[in-house]
């Protein structure tokens, strides 16, 4: 026990003095997907080591039609380019969704533009996936910027 609050403290002072943030936030998106309507939610939380660098996790859930899936997502964001309103970043992430007799696995990266509201809010928009997904026990390419894979959000800095 001593060993997890001292770990904590060191990374408390850490990120006093590196100038990094925990962030929390979270999406939606929606559209059609072989004629059937999908809505999802991603909430989301993580930590901006600095200016360049973040890791995330969300947990979410996804309706296509009257199916149901769950999903977990981590990811890492690194920031491109930026002139201090608007972020263009690239997300290496990682997603597995869970639905009633299915399974899907993502690996890949996504590319995504933040625009800066306030020192504390941001908007952003994901688009696509460029990577592999796993589905029905086969890994196959995942390329697209189809309309189900637009997703935007906001995001709150602490």
């Amino acid at each position: 026990m001593k060993k997890i609050v001292l770990m904590m403290l060191v990374m408390v002072s850490m990120s006093v003095k590196m100038n990094a943030q925990w962030f929390v936030g979270g999406g939606a998106n929606f559209g059609y997907l072989k004629d059937n309507f999908q809505f999802a939610l991603h909430p989301q939380a993580g930590y901006e080591f600095n200016d360049r660098w973040a890791v995330g996790f969300g947990l979410g859930f996804s309706m296509v039609s009257s199916d149901v899936y769950f999903y977990a997502e981590p990811y890492g964001r690194f920031n491109c380019w930026n002139n201090d309103k608007v972020f263009v970043d690239v997300k290496g992430r990682a997603e597995f969704l869970f639905g009633s007799d299915d399974y899907v696995a993502q690996v890949g990266f996504t590319p995504s533009v933040r625009f800066k509201v306030n020192d504390r809010w941001q908007v952003y928009g994901d688009a696509g996936l460029f990577g592999a997904e796993h589905v029905g026990g086969n890994w196959c390419p995942a390329f697209g910027f189809g309309s189900i894979g637009i997703t935007t959000g906001v995001i709150y800095k602490f």
